[in-house]
């Protein structure tokens, strides 16, 4: 089955959750309209809910106790270097968009270690989660995760943190907690909302 039709139904399955709960907790709770903003929240939770994807975190339809570990840097560079190499790229590139987007919408994280403790910690977070899978738990990832979000955050930096579209400076976040309300209800859609949709478009399709 082509990769496109695989990719296009997980992520709709996610999409089709997210931006709406997003709308509805900024628009109507927070009080937050200004259409900019929103948008890059927006692309920054549909950004979440992909990496969510794509580490294959657990569900409420498909999880279980099965852990894996390494906790030795590099020691499985040596089984096989292309692929360790290949995992390592596109790691840092997986995490790169959460080192720029995060400091651009939150002021909060417009420091480096700030900003590398966060992706540190959201890494960490996805290697626990991986516990509950059947995915090994690296330590290898943490770090090539955590070099990704300083390699996207000294980008950004050098760009001013600016997006494509400029939000009003009166606009930009101040506070952090929005940031990790975000966290929370992209995973919880993650892992409750998006597996039960995607079951049934598969079923559909197959």
């Amino acid at each position: 089955m082509s990769m496109v039709l695989i990719f296009g139904i997980e992520v709709f399955s996610s999409v089709v959750f997210v931006l709406p709960a997003v709308f509805i907790w900024r628009y109507f709770i927070l009080k937050k309209h200004g259409f900019f903003e929103t948008a890059a929240v927006m692309v920054f939770s549909c950004y979440l809910a992909g990496v969510f994807m794509v580490t294959g975190i657990p569900s409420v339809m498909s999880w279980n106790i099965d852990p894996d570990f390494n906790l030795i840097p590099l020691i499985d560079i040596a089984n096989n270097p292309l692929a360790y190499i290949r995992n390592t790229i596109l790691n840092i590139l997986l995490f790169m968009p959460f080192g720029f987007l995060l400091p651009a919408l939150w002021k909060k994280y417009r420091s480096l270690r700030t900003a590398a403790v966060s992706g540190l910690l959201f890494s960490m977070l996805i290697e626990m989660l991986q516990i509950f899978t059947f995915r090994l738990t690296d330590v290898d990832d943490l770090i090539t995760n955590t070099a990704g979000t300083v390699l996207g955050y000294c980008i950004g930096r050098r760009l001013g943190f600016r997006l494509p579209f400029v939000i009003p400076k009166d606009e930009e976040q101040d506070s952090g907690r929005e940031a990790a309300i975000l966290f929370g209800i992209v995973f919880l859609i993650s892992f409750f909302l998006k597996p039960i949709l995607s079951n049934a478009v598969w079923s559909m399709v197959l």
